[in-house]
């Protein structure tokens, strides 16, 4: 009795092996994703350029450069440039989905952006966004993110 008693948690464990990998793995993508919101909140465009440039190139057509950035130094100048026009940078989550299929990250759901530049106007945006990250040398990367604005009737 011993034995199949044993036999069966041995089995138990195997099995949830890739379930508990899976869970760490969609773990440090949320950790990721959040570090990389508390970056664009705290102005701190070295961490943006940390996730977001990685080898894979996000951001060298970001729209806010205005132009293409062919390093990793001249984006983070962008990001810094973006931030530094800016009285207030405040990115919100409300819901977001994770999930990784064959080792790429998907994230997606709804948020809300206000910023405010100088002279300017506050401006509060709801919206969808979907990102993708990819794993290099263990640590995730942003290679694609879209967002579109909900419109206001749909808001609240």
């Amino acid at each position: 009795m011993k034995f199949v008693l044993l036999t069966f948690f041995a089995f138990q464990l195997v099995c949830s092996f890739p379930v508990i990998g899976q869970e760490v793995e969609t773990q440090s993508l949320k950790d990721t994703y959040y570090r990389w919101i508390k970056a664009w909140n705290e102005k701190d465009a070295t961490t943006v350029a940390e996730i977001a440039w990685g080898t894979y190139g996000f951001g060298r057509d970001a729209a806010f450069l205005r132009k293409g950035a062919t390093d990793k130094e001249s984006y983070q100048k962008g990001i810094q440039g973006y931030m530094d026009s800016m009285v207030g940078i405040s990115y919100a989550e409300h819901f977001s989905n994770f999930r990784i299929i064959d080792g790429v990250g998907f994230i997606d759901g709804y948020y809300e952006q206000t910023t405010q530049q100088l002279n300017g106007p506050k401006r509060t945006v709801y919206g969808r966004h979907s990102l993708v990250f990819l794993k290099k040398n263990g640590e995730w990367h942003l290679t694609h993110y879209h967002r579109s604005p909900i419109p206001s009737e749909f808001v609240r």
